[in-house]
């Protein structure tokens, strides 16, 4: 299932200010960093043209207008703004004028042209930042700083990346649409969430459809139907099935093409689903294996009807630009002998794409709700593979949102474990304890096998007035 890379439009503003441009040293930087720029995964730059403006900076006020109305015809979501030398404050003032207060925003300073051997110096780029900095400041805008550097240099690549994706999971997540399919489980009261702060503060849509619709669709998917018949030969590739029963696969695969027509139906952008027990007791499955290839396919599915659980979802799905396959996962328990190592685990709904290469896939009944429901086939069982990963919740107590986010590494060690699971190596267990309890983390969490997403959620968190607590 081959997933696009999400794109962000992002604007590049190249301060500059003819009297400090020695050498015509502005042009030539703009040019490095509209190269290193374009090749930045996710970034679909926008930037002045030298026809627009003068050697493509913005070096003028009627320069700063001219671009505001050319980034907003573009729709840009987020700015970097860029001193390639000195700088004109008022120039890129202006143009923060026609902008909007909610827009994301990265200043950064290149490093300043040589001396020459009268002893006068070219650009001053760092003196020139600060007046930048403190003219986006005091307009009211948030934005975020990083050190001085060449465009050239790994740090700056690795600042740029982390704020396109950054930029990526809000603009997507503000006005976000998600599908809440049946009723959250009577016992789990702690999957509460308010549709009022979610509208308020991100304006969120929840779309609801009752249980016993979205049964009654599933049940008349026409198991003939083309999509249904590829999605049955996809689903059983690679994977142990030895346990099916006649008809199983093709009630798994009718319930997939359900899931996916819903939400189209529905226009929404994630989904959280009832999944035990009146599931089981309908249609004859399990729906595991079929939320864990929905999130494979993009379409971010969180189990148990856990709106916020799907919300962290889809921000962390975005923050990893649709690369790699988010996982809907408890923080299940600590390892039994070894430190700082602890279970991310859930009984069967984890995208195939994250399983271990050493790790055959096994479809089977799933080994908690079976004490319930005898026809839960369904439940796709795996080790995730190694590698690092980043994990996230976000958590609303009295309209105040929270998002404890971690970052660690998937370990191949055992015990083995029924269901879908990770072991996972962070360096203090009992800080992301106090944490996640200090922040009031449910039981549910998000995790990606992507590094990069845990620093892109804080920048997330900190342009959409989330508080942040992150995991040592």
């Amino acid at each position: 299932m081959e997933k696009k890379i999400f794109k962000t439009k992002i604007g590049f503003i190249p301060s500059n200010w003819d009297a400090w441009n020695g050498d015509n040293w502005a042009e030539g930087m703009r040019d490095r960093c509209v190269n290193v720029l374009k090749e930045i995964p996710g970034l679909e730059l926008v930037v002045p043209s030298k026809e627009l403006t003068d050697i493509g900076c913005v070096s003028t006020v009627e320069e700063g207008k001219k671009v505001a109305e050319f980034f907003i015809q573009e729709k840009v979501k987020g700015i970097l703004i860029g001193n390639m030398t000195f700088g004109m404050e008022v120039a890129v003032g202006t143009f923060l004028n026609y902008m909007s207060k909610e827009i994301p925003i990265l200043h950064f300073a290149t490093r300043s042209g040589p001396i020459n051997d009268t002893g006068n110096r070219l650009t001053d780029t760092w003196c020139g930042q600060f007046m930048t900095a403190s003219s986006i400041k005091r307009r009211g805008f948030k934005f975020v700083h990083i050190n001085t550097s060449w465009p050239e240099d790994q740090y700056f690549k690795d600042k740029i990346e982390i704020f396109t994706r950054a930029v990526c999971a809000i603009s997507r997540f503000v006005g976000l649409k998600i599908g809440m399919l049946g009723t959250r489980p009577q016992l789990f009261e702690s999957q509460q969430f308010s549709e009022q702060a979610m509208q308020h503060k991100f304006r969120q849509m929840v779309v609801p459809m009752d249980l016993d619709t979205v049964l009654t669709r599933l049940e008349n998917v026409d198991v003939k139907h083309p999509e249904v018949q590829r999605i049955m030969h996809e689903m059983v590739q690679g994977i142990d099935i030895a346990e099916n029963q006649v008809g199983d696969i093709e009630k798994i695969a009718k319930a997939e093409y359900g899931y996916l027509q819903i939400a189209k139906d529905l226009d929404v952008d994630a989904l959280a689903v009832n999944c035990w027990t009146r599931v089981q007791e309908r249609i004859g499955v399990s729906i595991c294996s079929v939320s864990g290839r929905l999130n494979d396919q993009g379409l971010v599915t969180a189990c148990e009807v856990d709106i916020l659980g799907s919300v962290t979802m889809h921000a962390i799905n975005c923050a990893g630009l649709n690369m790699t396959a988010p996982h809907f996962i408890d923080w299940a328990d600590l390892h039994p002998t070894k430190e700082n190592i602890w279970l991310a685990w859930h009984c069967g709904n984890g995208p195939k794409s994250i399983c271990a290469k050493d790790c055959k896939p096994k479809l089977q009944k799933n080994e908690r709700l079976i004490q319930w429901c005898p026809t839960c086939f369904g439940a796709l069982e795996f080790r995730y593979m190694e590698g690092p990963v980043s994990c996230a919740r976000l958590v609303e107590y009295d309209s105040e949102f929270s998002m404890f986010i971690g970052s660690g590494e998937v370990v191949n060690v055992g015990p083995y474990i029924r269901g879908t699971y990770g072991w996972i190596k962070v360096n203090d267990v009992m800080d992301w304890e106090n944490k996640m309890i200090e922040t009031g983390i449910i039981h549910h969490g998000g995790l990606i096998h992507d590094a990069k997403v845990a620093d892109a959620l804080e920048w997330f968190c900190y342009f959409l007035d989330i508080k942040s607590t992150r995991g040592a």
